[in-house]
């Protein structure tokens, strides 16, 4: 009964947000009249109108003439209509597509100025630190974890856009999940210490080599990682968890963090998505992280899931193919 209800509750909740149009015309940044659901709408009543009206001379008329006229006028409507939704749907294609040449192009503009003023802040770090006061390394110091983050908002930016053309390649090799998870414990270590943190790392058996692409992956786990030390509140914690499963290796990340609403879960891996109550507290992030870490496990030939409960915690977890053994 509990599973019929939730059935129900899930299709009608569907339903709602197929015919919500203003907040599709919200999302998609146009009139309530430009949205897909709003044309596709005015098609089915142009098509019951035109129905009724071709029901009516057949019915009234015995002419063949003027049936063929009424049939004509149908298909006229019709192809009116559809020629509205077609235009309707390049519009937002040419849009989208201008949208990612453009996020490729100012992230590969952006990345030559950022190596050049890391390389900067490292040659003063390293090269002239004995001639600078506390003062002034502090403050290199601050410039130089800005322009990490805005480091890694342009990696993100081109990852993106790379997915939205069907660029993002994958070189698949030998990869090393345990040693690339207590990389990211130990570079997070600090930030761990601050917030009081409770990080754990459970090997449930012997934890295999993957074929997936190593720099690829590791943006996953860190994005995974990073999102539960950053919405989990002081002295709370986090379990990593590695299994082989058949033919496949386990890994869940899990938190006692702020959670995912309910309603807003199903957006998740959407691009851009924060949920609203990531928003409130914290001001930071663009929303890529998981949507970036959806499609490189895809396109490892892995997948992923995730279950959460709002104000108790998160638990994601993915499924990546072993390294296969090579015949002798």
């Amino acid at each position: 009964m509990k599973l019929k209800i939730k059935l129900y509750q899930k299709i009608t909740r569907h339903i709602y947000d197929d015919f919500n149009l203003k907040k599709q015309a919200y999302n998609l940044g146009v009139e309530v009249w430009q949205t897909p659901s709003f044309l596709f709408i005015c098609m089915g009543l142009a098509i019951m109108v035109a129905m009724a009206v071709v029901y009516f001379v057949s019915f009234h008329y015995d002419s063949p003439f003027v049936l063929i006229i009424s049939e004509v006028l149908v298909v006229i409507i019709m192809l009116i209509v559809g020629g509205f939704i077609i235009k309707s749907v390049e519009i937002f294609a040419q849009a989208n597509k201008t949208k990612s040449e453009f996020i490729s192009l100012a992230s590969h503009q952006l990345k030559t100025p950022l190596a050049g003023l890391k390389w900067s802040l490292e040659f003063l770090l390293s090269k002239r630190r004995n001639g600078l006061n506390k003062e002034q390394i502090s403050i290199l110091k601050d410039i130089e974890e800005l322009s990490l983050k805005m480091e890694q908002l342009v990696s993100d930016l081109l990852d993106a856009a790379r997915i939205d053309s069907g660029e993002l390649f994958l070189n698949k090799d030998k990869a090393d999940l345990e040693g690339i998870i207590e990389e990211i414990e130990k570079n997070n270590l600090s930030l761990l210490k601050a917030k009081k943190i409770s990080f754990s790392f459970k090997r449930k058996n012997k934890v295999p080599l993957v074929m997936a692409d190593k720099k690829r992956i590791k943006v996953v786990l860190d994005n995974l990682i990073s999102n539960a030390i950053q919405y989990t509140s002081n002295e709370g914690m986090i379990n990593v968890e590695a299994e082989k499963k058949d033919d496949k290796i386990k890994i869940c990340v899990k938190d006692n963090g702020i959670g995912i609403p309910s309603d807003q879960q199903k957006r998740v891996f959407e691009k851009f998505f924060r949920g609203t109550n990531t928003e409130k507290l914290f001001s930071r992030g663009t929303g890529l992280g998981l949507y970036i870490t959806k499609n490189i496990v895809e396109k490892s030939g892995g997948e992923i899931q995730f279950k959460s409960i709002e104000g108790v915690g998160s638990e994601f977890c993915f499924w990546l193919p072993i390294e296969e053994k090579k015949k002798r």
